[in-house]
């Protein structure tokens, strides 16, 4: 009897589990009518963004005004968007619980609010702030304006310095505000977010590391958009010294490899392309350097095409012979729009960035005979970046 009520609790216990995990979207429009033509706005769809494509996850119909959508929420809070309007997008955040859609006009999309989970109850109360922030600027504005006599007040010429001192008073309590509120939710990966978009294009880099990523707790360390902020500052502050952005793309037989896999070797970043006549000039370099650090395993030469076809990148790689078991080629084959290229600042190619073991740049653009020179003084030990 025992047995048994211990195996029903377990079926419970399994049940139990997906439930809750499971969310739900529901969402109502004061006006169901496309904005730029008379149709009525009759499907919409639950997409993601994944390796940079809008992917359709689901799909529902819009009866009376309203729209619903369940599911089982990813493991990763991460932003989602409704679409199927002809004038914006809603986003929000999928997890578990019940999301609510507040009722909006779906000629606006992007106004609407959502709230019900703790994610989007936070993001919801960040979208307060920044409204409320905008209108007491404004109300700042007008009343320092007001105070002034006519004689500056009345002139754009003599106001202007006036109205240049303020819109900087009111950035300072902007970002005091936006501070005040990542700290206090510093704990949801929705600050994340926050810090992304938010906080990115207003402060340094190192405000950004220091005061906010070092404060957040070592599980969002493991979220993949705290890899993309980190990503963002190391590329904003690339120099020589300075620690490398991390970048990943896909083997040609499908694995995908990160460049911190690689951490611990003295590693050749090298940007190409199959149609590059310059990049084809430095084969007979990258092999040689090879061939003399056959017998070190310390050194590997990570080539990354900036291809936007397959046939073109592997088919160049084998008429070249462009293989040693410690030269990886990966890709994304999205050409100069590769995340990893921007991250390295790649205008033209080749490009080559030589990084040490501890995942530091030590050169950027050798080529030829002297990025031969540098890996053999580095692969006797003459030279140490350790």
């Amino acid at each position: 009897m025992k047995v048994f009520y211990l195996f029903i609790c377990g079926i419970l216990l399994s049940l139990a589990c997906p439930a809750q995990q499971r969310f739900t979207i529901q969402g109502e429009m004061t006006r169901d009518s496309l904005r730029f033509t008379p149709k009525k706005i009759s499907k919409l769809y639950l997409t993601h963004l994944v390796d940079g494509e809008e992917v359709v996850i689901d799909s529902t119909e819009v009866k009376d005004k309203k729209f619903h959508f369940e599911g089982i929420a990813p493991e990763v809070l991460s932003i989602y968007t409704i679409t199927g309007f002809d004038n914006g997008v809603i986003q929000l955040f999928l997890e578990p619980g019940d999301i609510k859609v507040e009722p909006f006009d779906g000629h606006f999309p992007i106004a609407a609010r959502i709230s019900g989970t703790p994610g989007n109850n936070i993001y919801h109360d960040y979208q307060q702030l920044l409204n409320n922030s905008n209108q007491e600027a404004k109300e700042r504005m007008y009343s320092f304006r007001a105070s002034l006599p006519d004689s500056i007040s009345k002139d754009e010429r003599k106001f202007s310095p006036y109205h240049t001192a303020m819109f900087h008073s009111n950035n300072i309590y902007y970002k005091t505000a936006i501070m005040k509120f990542v700290k206090q939710h510093i704990d949801s990966p929705v600050a994340l977010y926050i810090i992304k978009f938010g906080m990115i294009p207003m402060f340094s880099p190192k405000v950004i590391e220091r005061q906010f990523l070092r404060a957040l707790p070592m599980e969002l360390h493991k979220h993949p958009m705290y890899k993309d902020i980190e990503n963002q500052i190391r590329a904003s502050q690339l120099a020589v010294g300075t620690l490398s952005p991390d970048i990943q793309g896909k083997t040609p037989d499908g694995k995908t490899v990160n460049l911190s896999d690689l951490r611990g070797k003295y590693i050749l970043l090298d940007f190409w392309a199959s149609w590059c006549a310059p990049c084809r000039r430095e084969f007979p370099f990258l092999k040689q350097a090879m061939t003399h650090s056959e017998n070190y395993d310390n050194f590997i030469i990570l080539s990354y095409s900036i291809d936007k076809k397959e046939k073109d990148w592997l088919g160049a790689i084998e008429k070249n012979q462009l293989t040693h078991k410690n030269w990886l080629h990966i890709s994304d084959l999205k050409g100069w729009n590769s995340t990893a290229a921007k991250l390295f600042n790649v205008e033209s190619v080749p490009r080559t960035i030589l990084i040490n073991p501890k995942g530091e740049v030590i050169a950027f653009d050798l080529r030829g005979e002297e990025m031969l020179v540098k890996v053999k003084r580095i692969m006797e030990g003459i030279e140490k970046y350790e």
